[in-house]
């Protein structure tokens, strides 16, 4: 059963490069140790970034979290070895999904020149 579904568009030039290298505190913040390292394998690392970054803020929205009260870093988006995007959740977050029924964040990424697209349903 679907849970909550949630959905984000990001304009890819809305996150500079600088704020994407290590060190910076957004890149710090913002992704995981397993999404530093398969964004350095990545085609292109900066759009896998930032679609992780879309992927992200959909999540908060199906999951119906406020990003002011939840860590984004609990959230990890990662590629299957086919390159499928799939979600697994940390802490708090992930205590407070499963005491909702939530057992499973489907969540599709897209890009296309300027914007970066994230779909994201959570389901018992």
């Amino acid at each position: 059963m679907i849970l909550g579904i949630g959905t984000d568009l990001l304009f890819l030039g809305s996150i500079a490069d600088a704020s994407l290298e290590r060190g910076d505190p957004f890149y710090e913040k913002m992704y995981t140790p397993k999404e530093k390292l398969q964004a350095e394998k990545a085609a292109c690392r900066g759009d896998y970034l930032r679609r992780r970054f879309a992927g992200k803020e959909a999540v908060f929205k199906c999951l119906g979290e406020d990003p002011d009260e939840a860590r984004i870093c609990e959230i990890e988006i990662l590629d299957d070895g086919k390159g499928a995007p799939y979600v697994t959740l940390h802490g708090m977050l992930k205590l407070r999904a499963e005491n909702r029924g939530i057992r499973q964040v489907l969540i599709s990424l897209s890009s296309e020149k300027e914007y970066a697209a994230a779909f994201a349903i959570a389901q018992t």
